[in-house]
């Protein structure tokens, strides 16, 4: 068991770690506690990042149209559900990735952390750029 969950972990973070630069490469943990620790750790560092990154899109959006309050009154609205909206893709979406692996196993609880972590780190990079020109 042990061995299989390895190998899978370890090609999960493979093909998770190519776009997740920032994040600490799990693959190169030698134990499954280690694998499951370091999955975790970047789910919480992508998360926070996003979650820092939603709160300062909503001040650019609050600066940026502060001279037009009916934009921002429909705007904020539109940006609100669109990240509801997103979240929900993204937790579907890694309820997918992670099917590979029985439910309520640590192998499903480390492809989730990593899939969320990608996609955090992908949002957080789109929500830069918002408001947009």
């Amino acid at each position: 068991m042990n061995n299989k969950f390895l190998l899978g972990s370890a090609f999960g973070l493979f093909v998770m770690s190519v776009s997740a630069q920032a994040m600490e490469d799990c693959s190169k943990k030698t134990s499954d506690p280690d694998v499951f620790i370091c999955a975790q750790n970047n789910r919480t560092a992508a998360e926070k990042e996003l979650n820092k990154e939603y709160s300062e899109a909503k001040k650019r959006i609050n600066n940026v149209f502060s001279s037009e309050p009916e934009v921002k009154k429909d705007y904020l609205p539109v940006f609100l559900e669109a990240q509801r909206g997103w979240l929900q893709y993204r937790d579907n979406q890694c309820k997918l990735y992670a099917h590979v692996a029985d439910k309520n196993s640590n192998p499903y609880t480390v492809f989730t952390n990593n899939c969320i972590a990608k996609m955090d780190e992908e949002r957080t990079k789109e929500l830069k750029e918002i408001p947009y020109d």
